[in-house]
């Protein structure tokens, strides 16, 4: 942890340890105990056929057919087998979810700072899920106290996590109420006031968002012409 509002540096990066699904296929299966006694049945038959009444010539154009597609049904299965085994094998993996569990017993028993630990750790794992970064701001802000420390965690989140439209408006609104009512230094609000207006146009936070902004534009404005003069 860094002190005086500088973004935290990245702790060491785990390696994932993701389990593979191993290969299955469901086509070799089929064509073993369907398809293939299938043909060998039709085959002994036209045999039978042959050697008994040697009637080959009139059921010649059908064993013709029933082969061809005899062989297609066969050719059709293994391609399926071997490409669903390909692609298990080499691109499927089990989806990884990340587990925070440990992370949030420690902070509900008090151990802040090793959760704290621990939900770097996780955030490593969990490839740019932003919850983690957002769990370690509202720890420093709400049970130890440190606003700054908070706002760097939230901009870090900003930073490393993949956030949607709904996470980014959060943060800026997280932000603006440190900057404001904790750290007590509106000026910084100002540009994550901005954000929200372009995040959220038309709503209600937009438009309470513009109007702060306008307001406190209009005093910066006041405050260096002051200093100015």
């Amino acid at each position: 942890m860094t002190s005086g509002g500088s973004v935290p540096p990245p702790r060491r990066r785990y390696p994932l340890n993701v389990p593979r699904s191993e290969p299955t296929s469901r086509h070799l299966p089929d064509t073993v105990t369907h398809v293939l006694p299938l043909g060998l049945g039709f085959g002994i038959g036209v045999m039978w056929l042959v050697f008994t009444h040697g009637v080959l010539p009139i059921y010649l154009p059908l064993a013709t057919a029933a082969g061809l597609w005899l062989g297609v049904q066969i050719a059709t299965r293994l391609a399926g087998g071997i490409a669903e085994r390909y692609t298990t094998r080499v691109g499927a993996t089990t989806p990884h979810q990340p587990d925070y569990s440990r992370a949030q017993a420690l902070a509900s028993q008090g151990h802040y700072r090793d959760a704290i630990g621990a939900y770097e750790i996780a955030a490593a794992e969990a490839g740019g899920d932003p919850q983690p970064y957002l769990a370690i701001a509202r720890i420093c802000r709400d049970a130890l106290g440190d606003p700054e420390e908070a706002a760097a965690w939230f901009r870090r989140a900003r930073r490393d996590g993949h956030l949607d439209r709904g996470q980014e408006l959060l943060i800026a609104q997280e932000l603006v109420e440190l900057y404001r009512a904790k750290l007590g230094d509106p000026r910084r609000a100002i540009p994550e006031l901005a954000r929200i207006v372009q995040l959220a146009p038309g709503t209600p936070s937009a438009t309470a968002a513009a109007d702060e902004l306008a307001a406190l534009q209009e005093r910066v404005r006041a405050e260096d012409g002051r200093d100015g003069g």
